[in-house]
């Protein structure tokens, strides 16, 4: 097994802070408040995540190649899961064994790593209305807060460990884009993401066969997430795509003006709303 999918701690702040502002909310989180309010953030704590980290990137090269389905991410609306992160990573013989060498499941792994991701998304919204807004921002304890302003070093090691990708610099751009945000988009913005990645292949020239079920299902989950915006002009958006998936659901490939025409419609209205600029 590989598991290049597991999160960054901004992957996770995106999660928690997008599930929990708006209509995206999961309706059994992993964690509650209370457990990330009680679990503190230590040196041995971190010091394990890494370890495990570091064991789990040497596993990933001595066994190249090994790409598995992500089919099992997500919740029912499509849009991944904590619950189904932790899940997945205790199914794996594997990544189990890994983690309990370093005193975790996949639960109190992602426990501590939502526990980072609280403390540092206070951190990154500081002076901001996000701060106070955010789920279990009221919960989030002064100690880890501090635990994370001592240690940023060592958590940006960690990112590093759990995405090759990680820099710093883009980890900064990306956190001043979100401090920037118009309050009123970014659950949208959050939801956007995920929802768009297994719709943008259908848009491109002579799109790739699948089955119909696959299809049929597909637009099931995509309409039930245009029903999550606020923007009334992406509910329409996901909603002709979700109605253009199902009726080419039987037919060898999709070409469809009307899909690529909105799914092109959900990428201005990112561009212009999703980077700060609350045009």
């Amino acid at each position: 097994m590989t598991t290049r999918w597991m999160p960054t701690l901004l992957t996770l702040a995106l999660l928690l802070i997008g599930g929990g502002y708006g209509q995206t909310a999961q309706a059994a989180p992993l964690v509650s408040s209370s457990a990330t309010q009680h679990l503190l953030l230590s040196d041995d704590l971190l010091d394990r995540m890494i370890a495990f980290a570091r064991e789990r990137g040497a596993f990933e090269k001595a066994h190249p190649g090994n790409d598995e389905d992500d089919s099992d991410d997500d919740d029912d609306t499509g849009v991944p899961t904590l619950a189904s992160m932790a899940s997945r990573m205790d199914a794996d013989p594997d990544t189990r064994a890994m983690l309990a060498r370093h005193g975790f499941t996949g639960k109190s792994y992602l426990l501590a790593m939502t526990t980072l991701a609280h403390a540092g998304a206070q951190v990154r919204m500081a002076g901001t209305k996000w701060a106070s807004t955010m789920p279990g921002a009221a919960s989030v304890d002064p100690r880890n807060i501090n635990f994370y302003k001592q240690h940023a070093a060592k958590i940006s090691a960690l990112n590093a460990l759990n995405n090759p990708d990680y820099s710093p610099e883009e980890d900064e751009r990306m956190a001043h884009d979100l401090r920037s945000i118009d309050p009123e988009d970014f659950d949208d913005c959050v939801l956007l993401i995920p929802a768009t990645l297994p719709l943008t292949p259908l848009a491109e020239p002579g799109s790739i066969a699948t089955t119909p079920a696959s299809r049929i299902e597909l637009a099931r989950a995509t309409g039930k997430v245009a029903e999550h915006f606020h923007s009334e002009r992406l509910k329409k958006d996901f909603t002709i795509i979700a109605d253009e998936v199902r009726r080419h659901a039987h037919e060898p490939r999709i070409e469809s003006a009307s899909l690529a025409a909105a799914l092109e419609d959900s990428k201005t209205w990112a561009a212009g709303r999703c980077k700060g600029s609350g045009s």
